[in-house]
């Protein structure tokens, strides 16, 4: 089967890059956002807290189930064990990894107050993706620098892309910020 020639690096290495890199942006994101919006310490913990239980029990859910449909394809439904059981292992590892990066821009925030805590959060997001990056291209055999400043514009990007809707939606139905 070709899915078992794979080495354990080749067969997590999707949920590891997926879950970090996700829950760094849209957790630093959402957080942002609400203290942002609130400067209330404890409503952004609390909601960065729920935010990142949610999303990533959801990441860890979908990364099983397509893991699952997608070796029940490759293997015709043959296997099933095998299929069960890499799937379960894909769904944790995204769920870990999505836990592990949701951290990092939350934990400014309870140690900081909002306001200092919203850049201190936004460097370390960087400083992460930076890091994952770098790993993404050593591990690929790629100039880790060059795949360190792809991961971070690539990813700033979507939360740029986030945040200028979020203003256009606030001019549109006119909310103050």
């Amino acid at each position: 089967m070709h899915f078992r020639s794979k080495s354990i690096l080749e067969n997590t290495i999707r949920e590891v890059v997926f879950g970090l890199e996700d829950s760094l942006v849209s957790t630093m994101g959402a957080v942002t956002g609400i203290a942002a919006g609130t400067e209330n310490r404890a409503m952004v913990i609390l909601s960065g807290l729920v935010i990142l239980a949610v999303e990533a029990t959801s990441m860890g859910a979908g990364s099983y189930l397509s893991n699952k449909t997608a070796e029940l394809v490759e293997t015709d439904g043959k296997e099933k064990r095998w299929v069960f059981l890499n799937s379960i292992k894909a769904g944790l590892i995204m769920l870990f990894f999505y836990v592990f990066g949701g951290v990092i821009p939350l934990m400014p925030y309870f140690f900081l107050t909002t306001r200092a805590a919203i850049p201190v959060s936004i460097f370390l997001t960087i400083l992460a993706l930076v890091g994952v990056g770098f790993w993404t291209g050593r591990v690929t055999k790629r100039s880790g620098w060059r795949a360190a400043v792809e991961m971070v514009v690539v990813s700033l990007g979507a939360a740029a892309i986030g945040y200028g809707i979020g203003l256009l939606a606030s001019w549109f139905f006119n909310i103050d910020i």
